[in-house]
Protein backbone atom coordinates (compact mmCIF):
# COMPACT_ATOMS: atom_id res chain seq x y z
CA UNK A 1 0.00 0.00 0.00
CA UNK A 2 2.92 2.49 0.73
CA UNK A 3 4.41 2.11 -2.31
CA UNK A 4 1.72 2.31 -4.04
CA UNK A 5 1.12 6.01 -2.80
CA UNK A 6 4.60 6.72 -3.49
CA UNK A 7 4.35 5.63 -7.10
CA UNK A 8 1.01 7.79 -7.62
CA UNK A 9 2.52 10.45 -5.69
CA UNK A 10 5.68 10.47 -8.15
CA UNK A 11 3.38 10.54 -11.44
CA UNK A 12 1.59 13.13 -9.99
CA UNK A 13 4.81 15.54 -9.34
CA UNK A 14 6.36 13.62 -12.76
CA UNK A 15 3.25 15.03 -14.58
CA UNK A 16 2.53 18.07 -12.39
CA UNK A 17 6.24 19.38 -13.59
CA UNK A 18 5.36 18.23 -17.49
CA UNK A 19 2.27 20.61 -17.51
CA UNK A 20 4.52 23.26 -15.98
CA UNK A 21 7.15 23.19 -18.29
CA UNK A 22 4.90 22.56 -21.02
CA UNK A 23 2.63 25.98 -20.23
CA UNK A 24 6.46 27.66 -20.15
CA UNK A 25 7.08 26.63 -23.35
CA UNK A 26 4.01 27.37 -24.47
CA UNK A 27 4.24 30.47 -23.77
CA UNK A 28 7.26 31.54 -24.90
CA UNK A 29 6.52 29.40 -28.02
CA UNK A 30 3.69 32.44 -28.24
CA UNK A 31 6.38 34.80 -27.27
CA UNK A 32 8.12 34.30 -30.13
CA UNK A 33 5.48 33.79 -32.59
CA UNK A 34 4.31 37.00 -32.00
CA UNK A 35 7.34 38.58 -32.21
CA UNK A 36 7.93 36.56 -36.07
CA UNK A 37 4.99 38.17 -37.32
CA UNK A 38 4.96 41.71 -35.68
CA UNK A 39 6.25 44.75 -38.32
CA UNK A 40 9.05 46.32 -37.59
CA UNK A 41 11.51 45.95 -34.79
CA UNK A 42 10.76 44.00 -31.46
CA UNK A 43 10.48 46.07 -28.77
CA UNK A 44 11.35 44.39 -25.73
CA UNK A 45 9.73 43.13 -23.14
CA UNK A 46 6.37 43.78 -25.00
CA UNK A 47 5.68 40.48 -27.12
CA UNK A 48 4.22 41.23 -30.75
CA UNK A 49 5.25 45.50 -29.92
CA UNK A 50 7.48 46.28 -33.23
CA UNK A 51 8.32 49.74 -34.30
CA UNK A 52 10.00 51.30 -37.85
CA UNK A 53 10.97 54.61 -39.07
CA UNK A 54 8.68 56.69 -40.51
CA UNK A 55 9.82 58.65 -43.50
CA UNK A 56 8.75 61.60 -45.33
CA UNK A 57 8.60 60.87 -48.84
CA UNK A 58 10.50 63.24 -50.86
CA UNK A 59 13.08 63.67 -48.58
CA UNK A 60 13.45 60.83 -46.52
CA UNK A 61 13.60 62.27 -43.54
CA UNK A 62 12.01 60.91 -40.51
CA UNK A 63 8.58 62.35 -39.34
CA UNK A 64 7.47 59.40 -37.26
CA UNK A 65 7.76 56.20 -35.16
CA UNK A 66 5.26 53.82 -36.27
CA UNK A 67 4.56 51.24 -33.41
CA UNK A 68 2.79 48.33 -34.76
CA UNK A 69 0.95 45.25 -32.49
CA UNK A 70 1.31 42.31 -34.98
CA UNK A 71 0.86 43.37 -38.07
CA UNK A 72 -1.31 46.50 -37.47
CA UNK A 73 -0.04 50.01 -37.41
CA UNK A 74 -0.99 50.72 -33.67
CA UNK A 75 0.34 54.42 -32.90
CA UNK A 76 2.10 56.80 -34.81
CA UNK A 77 4.47 59.05 -32.85
CA UNK A 78 5.38 61.71 -34.17
CA UNK A 79 8.47 63.77 -33.74
CA UNK A 80 9.14 66.27 -31.00
CA UNK A 81 11.30 68.74 -33.47
CA UNK A 82 10.06 71.34 -35.51
CA UNK A 83 11.88 69.56 -38.65
CA UNK A 84 12.25 66.04 -39.79
CA UNK A 85 14.71 64.29 -38.42
CA UNK A 86 17.65 63.73 -40.80
CA UNK A 87 19.05 59.93 -41.12
CA UNK A 88 22.96 60.91 -40.61
CA UNK A 89 24.19 58.11 -38.14
CA UNK A 90 23.64 58.37 -35.19
CA UNK A 91 20.81 60.84 -35.63
CA UNK A 92 18.05 58.70 -36.96
CA UNK A 93 18.96 55.88 -34.59
CA UNK A 94 16.35 54.47 -32.64
CA UNK A 95 16.90 53.18 -28.74
CA UNK A 96 15.06 51.34 -25.87
CA UNK A 97 15.56 52.38 -22.41
CA UNK A 98 13.61 52.01 -19.19
CA UNK A 99 13.44 55.78 -17.92
CA UNK A 100 11.41 55.90 -15.09
CA UNK A 101 11.91 52.50 -14.03
CA UNK A 102 8.52 51.30 -14.03
CA UNK A 103 9.99 47.79 -15.69
CA UNK A 104 8.98 48.79 -19.29
CA UNK A 105 11.23 49.38 -21.89
CA UNK A 106 10.74 53.41 -23.58
CA UNK A 107 11.42 54.26 -26.86
CA UNK A 108 14.07 56.87 -27.74
CA UNK A 109 15.19 58.26 -31.26
CA UNK A 110 18.61 60.62 -31.56
CA UNK A 111 17.11 63.89 -33.24
CA UNK A 112 20.93 65.70 -32.89
CA UNK A 113 24.52 65.08 -31.88
CA UNK A 114 27.24 67.43 -31.98
CA UNK A 115 30.70 67.62 -29.72
CA UNK A 116 29.68 64.88 -28.01
CA UNK A 117 26.39 65.92 -27.24
CA UNK A 118 23.12 63.57 -28.32
CA UNK A 119 19.74 65.31 -27.85
CA UNK A 120 16.74 62.75 -28.51
CA UNK A 121 12.52 62.66 -28.46
CA UNK A 122 11.64 60.46 -26.07
CA UNK A 123 8.32 58.53 -25.63
CA UNK A 124 7.30 56.86 -22.05
CA UNK A 125 5.46 53.31 -22.49
CA UNK A 126 1.74 53.24 -20.09
CA UNK A 127 1.27 50.10 -19.24
CA UNK A 128 -2.41 50.60 -18.56
CA UNK A 129 -3.38 51.87 -22.20
CA UNK A 130 -0.70 50.20 -23.47
CA UNK A 131 0.52 53.30 -26.09
CA UNK A 132 3.42 55.02 -25.64
CA UNK A 133 3.79 58.72 -24.57
CA UNK A 134 5.84 61.55 -25.25
CA UNK A 135 8.14 63.06 -22.47
CA UNK A 136 9.01 67.09 -23.10
CA UNK A 137 10.86 67.16 -19.83
CA UNK A 138 13.39 63.81 -21.32
CA UNK A 139 13.23 65.12 -24.52
CA UNK A 140 15.01 68.73 -23.55
CA UNK A 141 17.30 66.92 -21.62
CA UNK A 142 21.07 66.36 -23.61
CA UNK A 143 22.73 62.34 -23.20
CA UNK A 144 20.26 61.15 -21.08
CA UNK A 145 21.33 58.19 -19.02
CA UNK A 146 18.89 56.09 -16.78
CA UNK A 147 20.51 55.36 -13.61
CA UNK A 148 18.63 51.72 -12.61
CA UNK A 149 20.49 51.37 -9.53
CA UNK A 150 19.56 55.11 -8.01
CA UNK A 151 16.42 55.58 -9.82
CA UNK A 152 17.62 58.85 -11.02
CA UNK A 153 18.42 60.08 -14.77
CA UNK A 154 21.57 61.85 -15.48
CA UNK A 155 22.27 64.40 -18.37
CA UNK A 156 25.12 65.34 -19.10
CA UNK A 157 26.49 67.78 -21.30
CA UNK A 158 29.81 69.05 -22.93
CA UNK A 159 31.15 72.31 -23.11
CA UNK A 160 33.80 74.13 -25.69
CA UNK A 161 35.89 75.40 -23.08
CA UNK A 162 38.57 72.38 -22.56
CA UNK A 163 37.22 70.22 -19.40
CA UNK A 164 34.20 72.19 -19.15
CA UNK A 165 31.24 70.10 -18.37
CA UNK A 166 27.62 70.19 -16.44
CA UNK A 167 25.76 66.93 -15.37
CA UNK A 168 22.41 67.07 -14.34
CA UNK A 169 20.54 64.62 -11.51
CA UNK A 170 17.10 63.90 -11.66
CA UNK A 171 14.49 61.91 -9.96
CA UNK A 172 10.97 61.06 -10.62
CA UNK A 173 8.67 62.48 -8.64
CA UNK A 174 4.45 62.25 -9.11
CA UNK A 175 5.17 61.78 -13.03
CA UNK A 176 8.00 64.57 -13.35
CA UNK A 177 11.58 65.33 -13.28
CA UNK A 178 12.87 67.03 -10.00
CA UNK A 179 16.27 68.27 -10.22
CA UNK A 180 18.47 66.83 -7.44
CA UNK A 181 22.06 67.48 -8.22
CA UNK A 182 24.27 69.75 -10.04
CA UNK A 183 27.88 69.51 -11.06
CA UNK A 184 29.67 71.70 -13.29
CA UNK A 185 33.05 73.24 -14.37
CA UNK A 186 33.69 76.13 -15.75
CA UNK A 187 36.37 78.73 -16.37
CA UNK A 188 37.59 80.29 -12.91
CA UNK A 189 37.53 84.16 -12.59
CA UNK A 190 40.47 85.69 -13.58
CA UNK A 191 41.20 86.62 -10.09
CA UNK A 192 41.25 83.21 -8.88
CA UNK A 193 43.40 81.63 -11.26
CA UNK A 194 46.42 79.50 -10.01
CA UNK A 195 49.75 78.40 -11.69
CA UNK A 196 50.11 74.70 -13.15
CA UNK A 197 46.72 75.26 -15.38
CA UNK A 198 44.21 75.58 -11.94
CA UNK A 199 42.26 77.44 -14.16
CA UNK A 200 38.83 76.10 -13.99
CA UNK A 201 35.72 75.42 -10.98
CA UNK A 202 33.76 72.56 -9.72
CA UNK A 203 30.61 73.53 -8.31
CA UNK A 204 28.13 71.30 -6.58
CA UNK A 205 24.69 72.20 -5.98
CA UNK A 206 22.30 69.27 -3.92
CA UNK A 207 19.08 69.84 -3.37
CA UNK A 208 17.79 69.98 0.35
CA UNK A 209 14.51 69.99 1.63
CA UNK A 210 13.09 70.62 -1.78
CA UNK A 211 15.53 73.41 -2.92
CA UNK A 212 18.87 73.61 -4.82
CA UNK A 213 21.30 74.93 -2.35
CA UNK A 214 25.14 75.68 -2.60
CA UNK A 215 27.68 72.77 -1.56
CA UNK A 216 31.31 73.51 -2.78
CA UNK A 217 33.43 74.85 -5.24
CA UNK A 218 36.97 73.66 -6.01
CA UNK A 219 39.28 75.13 -8.27
CA UNK A 220 40.85 72.45 -10.43
CA UNK A 221 42.98 71.46 -12.96
CA UNK A 222 42.44 70.90 -16.85
CA UNK A 223 42.11 67.03 -15.66
CA UNK A 224 39.60 67.82 -13.24
CA UNK A 225 42.42 67.18 -10.35
CA UNK A 226 41.55 69.11 -7.24
CA UNK A 227 44.07 72.53 -6.79
CA UNK A 228 45.63 74.18 -3.52
CA UNK A 229 46.46 77.82 -3.39
CA UNK A 230 50.20 78.33 -4.30
CA UNK A 231 50.24 74.71 -6.25
CA UNK A 232 53.10 75.48 -8.98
Amino acid sequence: MFSCTLSRIAVIVVAGTFLATSDLNARRGLEVSAQATTTGSPIPGLPGYGVELGLDESSGNIVELMVYRGQTLFQPLKVCTPDPVPRQNPVGTMDTADYNFDGYYDLALETAFKQGNASYCIWLYNPKSGRFVASPQLSQLTNPRPDSQHKTVVSFSRMECGPCYRQETYRWSKGQLVPVREESVMPAELGLQFGGGCGWLRTVREEKNGKMQFVSRTQVNELGQPCLPGQP
